[in-house]
């Protein structure tokens, strides 16, 4: 039988929807729902784009700044919901399965998460990762990337109801998430690759980026 690294997240995916309740789909549909109605990810920054500098703070409180994060190399930058989602710690475990390859083509991996505290600490323990773990604080760089939205009122009692205290989380007490992205920016700042989904279930396959950063290579 496969492990779960041996597995295409469209798998993973595949197996953590037959779990979901009758409550899950419902919040689910309405999410994603409205996300696409409203149109969310049409305000997040695009292939050609410029990508914002920020300076955030890891899982144990050193500071990274986007400068330094991609000054041998393109970066990798991936946002996420958090530890609590199934789907975000099945992309960061094939974000981490497939770590090596990306810096064997000179690239460093970053993952960004409205969580804050230590949530980020307690996630990379449990998953066992090696990644920078990026706390988006007051949610400042998602929202320089367009990929911030608000949660809706009854997403919020959805997630309630499941125990989840985004407030405590994220050191806020406005409820935002981003919609998962993913970005491969080049040692100049300019983003060469955009994967941005308002299907929260739906993330960039680890071969898909491994492609993008080849391409980049080839044209630098």
């Amino acid at each position: 039988m496969p492990s779960q690294t041996d597995k295409t997240l469209f798998q993973i995916r595949a197996e953590l929807l037959t779990t979901f309740s009758a409550a899950d789909w419902e919040s689910y549909n309405h999410l994603v729902g409205w996300l696409r109605d409203t149109d969310v990810a049409s305000h997040a920054l695009k292939v050609g784009d410029d990508a914002p500098d920020f300076l955030l703070p890891d899982a144990d409180g050193r500071l990274h700044s986007s400068e330094q994060l991609r000054r041998n190399g393109p970066l990798v930058l991936s946002f996420f919901r958090g530890g609590w989602c199934p789907f975000c710690t099945a992309e960061l475990c094939a974000l981490q399965a497939a770590k090596d390859e990306f810096e064997s083509v000179g690239a460093t991996l970053a993952v960004v998460t409205p969580e804050t505290r230590d949530f980020p600490r307690q996630l990379k323990r449990s998953l066992g990762l090696d990644l920078k773990v990026l706390s988006d604080v007051d949610y400042g760089v998602a929202l320089s990337y367009g990929v911030l939205f608000r949660v809706p009122d009854e997403t919020k009692v959805h997630y309630s109801g499941l125990g989840f205290d985004f407030g405590a989380r994220h050191g806020s007490p406005i409820w935002m998430l981003p919609i998962p992205a993913t970005y491969v920016i080049d040692a100049e700042g300019r983003i060469r690759s955009a994967f941005v989904e308002p299907d929260f279930t739906i993330r960039e396959e680890p071969a898909q980026i491994l492609a993008s950063l080849r391409q980049v290579a080839s044209t630098s």
